[in-house]
């Protein structure tokens, strides 16, 4: 009988739990992800309870040992620091392997981090196509003039791509306004770090990153304006303290023109 139970325990854990290993690539020298590299990490890993095991770091050979072991460190860091806030991971191993392992004749495919996770598989309603969550209710209660901040909907630094997390917001914000065909809404960018005017105009590319997805989603571009505060409005004053508050300010508000 006890053996019975161990079995029926094997049988409920490991269909709960499935071990996989997922890898991105990246470009030469580089350790940050490209935008096509980025956007399959977030699709693989989005509205998933997931449990991180490691992630380890790689390279080609085509440099010195040194240089390799910290570049592929460097890259399992970058992946380690965008699964933290994507899955909100923590307490998982982080490694660097450089050159050292069996080396595909194809290059492209050893500038890479390997990530192995356990999945929870989780039963999902089908009829639960859109959850009502902060932003909604904010919108539904708030009046014409109202400035809301999307929380959440962050940006890498010194760049219009979203952080892989915030597609969920920005999401939400297409489904509102395709809820509610009357509202109209001004998209506002910032930035953080160097006061004054931004030459790069990163906010306003920021603003436009926002008003093109909805666009290309639907949106009747006569509800949609949009406008750069470069770094006049921040949330915390700058120089900011740490990067948390840099990533608060490196976001897009939405001021409410019409319901």
């Amino acid at each position: 009988m006890k053996q019975i139970y161990s079995l029926l325990f094997l049988f409920i854990f490991s269909s709960v739990y499935a071990q996989k290993k997922f890898t991105v690539y990246f470009d030469t020298d580089s350790h940050q992800l490209n935008l096509t590299e980025l956007n399959r990490l977030d699709a693989n890993f989005k509205n998933k309870t997931i449990e991180i095991i490691s992630v380890t770091g790689f390279c080609d050979f085509r440099a010195t040992n040194s240089y390799n072991d910290s570049l592929s460190l460097n890259r399992a860091n970058f992946v380690g620091g965008l699964l933290n806030k994507l899955v909100n991971a923590t307490d998982f191993q982080i490694s660097g392997k450089g050159e050292n392992f069996k080396q595909n004749s194809n290059l492209s495919k050893n500038r890479k981090v390997e990530i192995v996770y356990n999945e929870l598989s989780t039963i999902k309603d089908s009829d639960t196509s859109y959850i009502k969550n902060e932003l909604t209710e904010k919108i539904q209660n708030s009046k014409i003039g109202d400035k809301l901040v999307l929380k959440k909907m962050n940006f890498y630094n010194r760049s219009d791509i979203l952080l892989p997390n915030s597609s969920p917001i920005r999401d939400e914000l297409l489904q509102v306004l395709e809820d509610n065909p009357k509202l109209k809404i001004e998209i506002q960018g910032h930035i953080c770090c160097t006061p004054g005017v931004d030459k790069e105009e990163i906010a306003l590319k920021r603003c436009k990153a926002i008003y093109n997805y909805l666009i290309t989603n639907g949106i009747d571009k006569t509800r949609l304006s949009y406008k750069s505060f470069d770094a006049t409005q921040p949330i915390y004053s700058i120089p900011e303290k740490n990067e948390e508050q840099r990533i608060a300010n490196r976001r897009v508000e939405i001021l409410i023109k019409d319901k």
